[in-house]
């Protein structure tokens, strides 16, 4: 059970969600965050680059730096632009964690405590009886 404050028109008010409500979906699945940040991370340091890097001849030469940056960091090119350089390092810090979801197996949530469910029950008790 969890409690969510609301406003109201005459004041503050406490809505309660069902525990039974289904959780909010979310909007991209790991693989797809990863695959997201790979895509545009080699075109925005493709832009960067391109014309100031004689390594980054096209979209794929950006690419190959970008994706290898996720994980080993395998490439025969360095970033030469600030721009690049703020790429690489935002691939290089979020890149293995986003990896390590991508391809991590789903976890069961954890199982409830039942004391603290039942704190929480008092709490919203104890604050239903104060609001009347």
């Amino acid at each position: 059970m969890s409690v969510v404050g609301t406003e109201a028109a005459a004041g503050a008010s406490l809505a309660v969600a069902s525990p039974d409500a289904p959780a909010a979906a979310p909007v991209m699945t790991p693989m797809e965050e990863l695959a997201t940040l790979v895509a545009w991370g080699a075109a925005v340091f493709y832009e960067a680059e391109h014309g100031h890097n004689e390594k980054v001849r096209d979209y794929w030469d950006a690419l190959h730096y970008v994706a290898t940056s996720v994980s080993v960091g395998y490439a025969d090119l360095f970033p030469r632009t600030m721009v690049g350089k703020i790429v690489g390092s935002v691939v290089m810090m979020v890149g293995p964690a986003l990896a390590a979801r991508a391809l991590d197996r789903p976890q069961a949530p954890a199982p409830a405590d039942p004391a603290l469910l039942g704190k929480l029950d008092e709490v919203i008790a104890e604050l239903r009886r104060t609001r009347t």
